[in-house]
């Protein structure tokens, strides 16, 4: 017996997404798993066809032949079905779809020399070797991608190694089985100990030197930071903007690096892993230098706390 519509094809749209250095395709498709199940875009326009199972060239458009009725739309995310009526077996059959609408997320994880990290900043021994992990709730994984020191995006396929007294740029994204792509993710890998490292909502308002509600959290994720890394010693490096007597500045930029130091110390870590030092006005990271006007916002781009690992203990 000859039974109809037996076969379910979905044709998508194809879509480009602009990811760094170059523009990468990434197509809206269909994925059909291990066990049969079918995935498709959450946000992908789909024309929807059946067929007779001993015919499959022979497509029917659904729901209608007026094209005006295509294409469809899911109505988000999750579980859909498609039902047809087999009217010679008197019985439904009910198509399932999966609509995939999250992108993979993906980290880089170190495999060795891997000494400290700091939100996306990996401190790493010459010779290190990193990876990247991705991961997806519902399609799966299709392939993973990255561009080092801003080179164009490629296929990652085997590990990292970073060799050398240098600085790393590293941007990565994954993309999953049916086309949604991952915006990309900057890291920053150093195997030189001579980097500083700004940190993060750390600022100080004209001759101040207490900490912030902000401040206090970024602290608190240093703090944590320190101890699941804890052969690590840091100084601590406070700076000024321009305005006042550079000899009052240099003593209110070691008050600042001592406030710093007094927090970390009162949460535990050991006074002998840091030190304080203050550079004052000496070490500008923009144009505002004495007597020249600048907007407040400029200035406090200069008073600033940075970091920079001074030791390792060994393991």
């Amino acid at each position: 017996m000859r039974h109809t519509y037996a076969l379910i094809a979905i044709a998508l749209l194809s879509t480009e997404t602009l990811c760094g250095q170059t523009l990468t395709k990434h197509e809206a498709k269909l994925f059909v798993d291990s066990t049969g199940q079918v995935y498709t875009r959450a946000d992908a326009p789909a024309y929807i066809f059946i067929a007779p199972a001993d015919a499959e060239d022979q497509l029917t458009l659904v729901p209608s032949s007026d094209k005006a009725a295509n294409p469809m739309q899911w109505d988000g995310p999750g579980k859909h079905y498609i039902v047809h009526k087999d009217k010679e077996r008197n019985m439904d059959i009910r198509f399932r779809i999966l609509a995939d609408g999250e992108p993979p997320t993906t980290t880089m994880e170190f495999q060795s020399g891997l000494l400290f990290k700091y939100n996306n900043i990996f401190f790493a021994e010459s010779g290190s070797s990193a990876i990247l992990a991705s991961q997806d709730d519902m399609s799966g994984v299709s392939q993973s991608y990255i561009s080092v020191d801003d080179n164009n995006f490629s296929e990652f396929t085997q590990p990292l190694t970073f060799s050398g007294n240098k600085e790393y740029a590293i941007q990565i994204y994954s993309t999953d089985n049916v086309g949604n792509t991952e915006n990309p993710t900057s890291y920053k890998v150093v195997t030189t100990t001579e980097a500083a490292v700004q940190m993060e909502n750390i600022y100080f308002e004209t001759n101040s030197t207490s900490l912030n509600a902000k401040s206090v959290a970024e602290l608190n994720k240093l703090v944590e930071i320190l101890k699941q890394f804890p052969h690590v010693h840091l100084e601590i490096g406070a700076h000024t903007d321009s305005k006042g007597n550079p000899s009052y500045n240099l003593g209110l930029s070691e008050r600042r690096a001592q406030t710093v130091v007094d927090y970390l110390k009162s949460r535990s870590i050991p006074e002998g892993r840091l030190t304080a030092k203050g550079y004052g006005e000496t070490m500008l990271v923009n144009e505002c230098a004495k007597d020249v006007e600048c907007p407040d916002a400029k200035h406090r781009e200069n008073r600033r706390v940075e970091f920079v690992i001074t030791k390792v203990d060994e393991n």
